[in-house]
């Protein structure tokens, strides 16, 4: 059986208009902390294929305390418009909370910089294999959706995704896509991706989340994850909604999409990745492998590369502590 070409999901860059907003939510509200920031500069342009002064000078990444894994790298840049919250491309991201969802909620829904879309509901996919858990959701600066879980039940045959912190790790970004595009593809064949969760839901969880009408077309639900051990270790959940009611907005390349606009893997064989990527019709690189001294690069090569549906994604051999 074919390994993954990535393993663990380091970081996910959120684009706003007002970088400060962001930081400060997160580590006042989330309780995050700093993990690096520097000068965002050309070589950081040159690697994300993005135009020169397109994305700010601060390069600020943060982490749940502690943690090795899902943190957000905040960037400068415009919010994300949306003619539907089906947004192709990367659409949200999804944490892992480990006491008082509701007390977060609350906190939330009288913050300035955030507007809860749907407070505390729950959700049951044991059928599926998966756990009993509950969840609320909202937007935040850049107007990127933020997921916030907690388990109620344990999975059958997993650990759910738990933190030492009240409130955790990313360890899932969401990426909406077509039906019938390549996505499923890319993620599972080209990446080798395992797809640890797969379920068609025709009512709940997203028909309740953006008041699909019951006529809507079922959604496909994946959960994919790279070569770490355990759960939770950051992955894709991509959803696959029918195009009718998909955002039909279409990507600009040189431009940082904003909200979440680029998600970081390790890699293990770096040129590996590469070499399959660069053949790959449902993908465009957009650098090749260069050796980045900065922090958390050490050293380390990285290159970026566009998914089937637009979707910016960094691949990195070192992600590394100061």
């Amino acid at each position: 059986m074919t390994k993954p070409l990535v393993t663990s999901m380091s970081c996910v860059t959120i684009s706003c208009p007002e970088p400060r907003k962001l930081i400060n939510l997160i580590t006042e509200i989330w309780d995050w902390e700093i993990f690096s920031r520097n000068e965002l500069n050309q070589t950081h342009e040159t690697l994300w294929g993005i135009k020169q002064n397109s994305a700010g000078i601060e390069n600020t990444i943060l982490r749940s305390k502690g943690s090795n894994r899902g943190m957000i790298r905040v960037v400068k840049g415009n919010e994300r418009i949306r003619q539907s919250p089906m947004s192709t491309r990367w659409s949200g991201i999804e944490i892992v909370v480990m006491d008082d969802l509701v007390g977060l909620c609350k906190t939330l829904q009288n913050h300035y910089d955030f507007e809860v879309v749907k407070p505390v509901d729950e959700a049951d996919f044991t059928h599926a294999g998966a756990n009993v858990h509950k969840f609320f959701h909202g937007i935040g600066p850049g107007l990127t959706h933020m997921m916030f879980t907690m388990a109620v039940t344990e999975p059958e045959e997993y650990a759910f995704p738990e933190s030492p912190n009240r409130v955790g790790h990313i360890f899932d970004v969401h990426l909406d896509v077509d039906k019938k595009d390549s996505s499923r593809d890319f993620y599972h064949k080209t990446l080798a991706m395992d797809m640890v969760f797969d379920d068609m839901l025709k009512e709940g969880l997203f028909f309740d989340t953006w008041d699909l009408d019951a006529s809507t077309p079922a959604v496909q639900m994946s959960i994919f994850k790279g070569d770490a051990e355990g759960f939770g270790l950051g992955g894709i959940e991509m959803r696959s909604f029918d195009s009718s009611t998909m955002d039909p907005t279409p990507p600009i390349s040189n431009i940082l999409d904003g909200g979440a606009c680029m998600t970081t893997f390790t890699v293990k064989d770096l040129d590996k990745a590469f070499s399959i990527l660069s053949k790959s019709p449902s993908c465009d690189i957009l650098s090749n492998p260069e050796k980045i001294d900065a922090f958390p690069y050490n050293g380390g090569s990285v290159f970026a590369a566009l998914g089937p549906k637009g979707e910016r994604l960094e691949f990195s051999e070192k992600w590394e502590n100061e």
